[in-house]
């Protein structure tokens, strides 16, 4: 068996990657498609095992990151 990763928005998969960081990488970039990054702080946290979030903070305020729809899901991968 091998391990995906799917990158999910709420409970829709979005897309799949062989690695981790591809998967994380690609989730940020549709995540901030529409939308100003250089404003924004963003850190992926590991919510669960095999369950990253992405969490983000806008540079103007102080205090915590908040959660954003998007996650990676760690996945066993079992090939016929």
């Amino acid at each position: 068996m091998t391990t995906v990763y799917v990158a999910v928005q709420g409970d829709t998969p979005m897309h799949s990657a062989s690695t981790l960081q591809a998967a994380l990488d690609a989730a940020l970039a549709r995540y901030t498609q529409y939308l100003p990054a250089e404003n924004y702080n963003f850190r992926w946290d590991e919510h669960a095992p095999g369950v990253w979030r992405l969490m983000s903070r806008h540079k103007d305020r102080k205090g915590r990151h908040t959660w954003t729809g998007r996650a990676v899901h760690a996945v066993e991968h079992t090939s016929a």
